[in-house]
């Protein structure tokens, strides 16, 4: 029978959906009894003719009982009702499939029903097509538990917004934000959009997009999520993406879209089930010729049908899908979610990767009376005009330390080597250790042994004069994430070798390496050698995974088994290349969906096992007659819940 369906169909499965517009059974679903993969919500499942043929169904086969009960000869019609009632739907699945010339294991069900009906067997007939109908019912329900557990993520945006408009802020209904308004949030409100703040700071809880447990403060120029809930200031934000063009819109529906998708376990299950169809009805018709008992031969019928062997991987991909949604993990499809955990190598972007992609102040050396503080307050000072990545992180330095920053003046750079400025009425100048000799004095025996030590460690150093003298060193680099060496480890754990690809200098690059425990580093790259790297490897039989950031390394993301994608959130494309992403930057998401991937194939071998056993065992029981139709039934219908609910063991 067609599989219960949400109506309307949800846009993602309608995208999938079989050409006569419901779900086909190559969706994920069992394509018999209701079974499906990818039903809709409780309300959906409940209200859908399925669900409504069940408990009339139902109804009809109590009432008949208690008749039975009290000697009416009535009865037998009322299971007759109750048997084309709930039986209506299976039958139609089975013509529909016969008319688009698709041999389905729905003919199963629908002849076993129909030859119960046929020898008269009026109450077997009602209790198979009620429980066979019921439990794609209840199956539909456990499945809607996967999809809802991922919607809970998602929260839902306000209906309202506060738009500026010329002088006035008028309130709108969300959907008429159009790119460029300006959209006012007030603390306790959810942004509606995504976009850019242009006034006002606040500090902005973010944890459904990116799953980041801290807020984030946001002042001018950054970026902000739809969802996201503003926690303090007011905030003033320039519509960049509205409605269905949201990260969080987006994201809704590739999770959606994954959850439809096939694996290649999945596939080969659906191929096997078609040869089903036309073994069952030689095996049953065997059976009757042997034994002469037809109820026999339409035991085998109900039994044989393969429901929890064609659902063994579908819930089990769904459910894994979900519960790697809830970890801001998203994976792309459900062919993904199986390959992941086969790799055997992974690669490494190091910028942006490995390490934050930011230079951060590392070690602070005084040359001359000047304190450490007050040597980074200074640098600081004179670097308060430039938008350079190393002047960021000199004052992001000095606001960590709690330095109050000085007001340069005469401000000015020398492009690739440094900056000069008038602070507190002495000339400083900040820059590279060569441009500092040439402009103020050689450097002594007292900065020439920390400066090589420092260079030998991969740092990026900054000469610091005052006036004429030199008075300090300040070492910079791009350094490891907080989470990257345990992350590393962690996959180590799990027998994956780990490989650092990164084009920064050789020793840079080493430095890094040692530091995140990697197995080997490749340096000085461009992005044809990281796509070689990637192809040569698989050459040699790896399964490889490649992490980078989904814009640089965009070749050799493509070309590896799984390409994952770092900080997916609000970045076009990390979302578009990658097969997963990780949409925080968090690095220890790897290990986690390897291990996450890993589970469910476990838990897919154990449900093809125990579905491939329980057929055999219930065809030997059917043919020996130990087992009537109501049994086949329940047999049948138990080793299909059997099946989900091992499946949905992986959401936990």
């Amino acid at each position: 029978m067609a599989p219960v369906a949400a109506d309307p169909v949800p846009a993602a499965a309608a995208a999938t959906s079989g050409e006569c517009g419901r779900q086909a059974p190559h969706q994920g679903g069992c394509g018999c009894c209701g079974h499906s993969a990818a039903g809709g919500s409780y309300r959906e499942v409940l209200r859908s003719t399925e669900s409504l043929a069940t408990l009339a169904g139902l109804l009809l086969l109590a009432i008949g009982w208690g008749m039975a009960a009290g000697g009416l000869g009535a009865a037998r019609w009322l299971y007759l009702a109750a048997a084309v009632v709930a039986g209506a739907p299976i039958l139609r699945g089975c013509v529909v499939s016969l008319w688009e010339r698709r041999i389905s294991v729905e003919v199963l069900v629908g002849l076993a029903v129909a030859a119960a009906i046929g020898v008269g067997q009026y109450h077997a007939g009602a209790v198979v097509a009620v429980m066979l109908l019921g439990g794609g019912v209840l199956e539909q329900i456990t499945i809607a538990r996967a999809r809802r557990s991922v919607a809970s993520l998602f929260t839902q945006l306000p209906d309202t917004a506060l738009v500026r408009r010329g002088d006035q802020e008028v309130e709108v209904p969300v959907e008429q934000i159009a790119v460029g308004d300006r959209v006012m949030v007030r603390p306790g409100e959810r942004v509606p959009i995504d976009g850019v703040v242009v006034d006002g700071a606040s500090a902005v809880d973010e944890s459904p997009i990116t799953g980041e447990s801290m807020p984030r403060d946001k002042i001018q120029g950054d970026r902000v999520f739809a969802g996201s809930m503003n926690q303090s200031g007011v905030l003033e934000i320039e519509a960049q993406k509205v409605g269905a063009d949201t990260t969080l819109a987006r994201v809704q529906r590739l999770v959606e879209e994954a959850q439809a998708s096939q694996a290649p376990v999945q596939r080969v299950a659906d191929k096997a089930a078609q040869w089903y169809v036309p073994l069952a009805i030689i095996l049953a018709a065997g059976v009757w010729g042997l034994t002469g008992d037809l109820v026999r031969g339409i035991t085998v019928l109900i039994v044989f049908c393969p429901c929890a062997l064609v659902l063994a991987t579908p819930t089990a991909i769904v459910a894994a899908i979900g519960r790697a949604a809830r970890r801001m993990i998203l994976v792309k499809g459900g062919e993904f979610a199986e390959t992941v955990g086969q790799v055997h190598l992974v690669g490494l972007d190091k910028t942006g990767t490995l390490t934050t992609g930011k230079p951060s102040v590392t070690q602070v050396v005084p040359l001359d009376s000047v304190s450490w503080p007050e040597l980074l307050r200074l640098a600081a000072s004179a670097e308060r005009f430039s938008e350079h990545p190393v002047s960021v992180a000199l004052r992001r330095a000095a606001q960590d330390e709690g330095l109050a920053l000085a007001q340069p003046s005469g401000f000015g750079a020398v492009p690739g080597c440094g900056i000069f400025a008038e602070v507190e009425g002495k000339r400083m100048r900040v820059g590279r250790p060569g441009w500092l000799e040439k402009e103020v004095a050689a450097l002594d025996g007292r900065a020439r042994g920390p400066l090589a030590d420092l260079e030998a460690q991969g740092h990026t150093v900054l000469a610091v004069a005052r006036g004429p003298a030199l008075v300090g060193l300040i070492a910079v680099r791009d350094v490891l994430r907080p989470q990257a060496k345990a992350a590393v480890a962690d996959l180590k754990a799990q027998n994956i070798r780990t490989i650092m690809l990164t084009g920064d200098n050789p020793r840079a690059a080493q430095v890094i390496g040692r530091e995140a425990g990697v197995d080997e580093v490749h340096a000085g790259l461009l992005p044809e050698d990281k796509l070689g790297l990637v192809r040569q490897w698989q050459g040699q039989g790896w399964r490889v995974a490649f992490i980078g950031d989904g814009i640089n390394d965009a070749p050799a993301l493509a070309a590896a088994d799984v390409g994952i994608a770092m900080g997916g959130a609000g970045t076009d494309v990390a979302l578009e290349t990658s097969d997963i992403a990780f949409l925080s930057d968090d690095l220890s998401k790897m290990a986690e969906i390897v291990a996450l991937s890993r589970r469910t194939l476990r838990v897919i071998r154990q449900n093809i096992g125990f579905s491939v056993l329980l057929n055999v065992a219930a065809v030997v029981a059917a043919g020996m007659g130990w087992i009537n139709p109501i049994g086949g039934a329940v047999l049948h219908e138990s080793g299909a819940m059997v099946v989900i609910l091992n499946a949905i063991r992986l959401l936990r």
